[in-house]
């Protein structure tokens, strides 16, 4: 996986390491399945490919059989899952989705 040469990318592959960016709860975490690179992209399911706020509750239930990855930024992540994952084959956490809407709203 290409991550760990890109500043503000960062493979969360232990638990401890997951564990310290909840606690940080900077930037976002993003958690599913990454397709192998040549390999037919099948479908995603409900549920999966998420990305959320590193503070985000519902990380609480990610299992450890999936990739979690790190970002510093919304920016970042986007380039990344889309280039890495494929553009609609992730999408935001409900919860942290209905936060940025209210954010922006309430900027307005």
């Amino acid at each position: 996986m290409p991550t760990s040469n890109q500043a503000g990318v960062r493979p969360l592959e232990t638990d401890d390491d997951f564990d310290e960016a909840r606690l940080e709860a900077i930037g976002f975490v993003f958690h599913g399945s990454v397709p192998i690179e040549g390999a037919k992209r099948g479908a995603v399911k409900g549920g999966t490919n998420l990305l959320h706020f590193a503070r985000c509750g519902k990380l609480e239930r990610v299992g450890t059989g999936e990739v979690r990855i790190w970002f510093r930024s919304i920016r970042i992540a986007k380039e990344h899952l889309d280039e890495l994952v494929g553009t609609s084959r992730w999408k935001w956490c409900k919860v942290c989705e209905r936060e940025i809407t209210q954010k922006v709203l309430n900027e307005h």
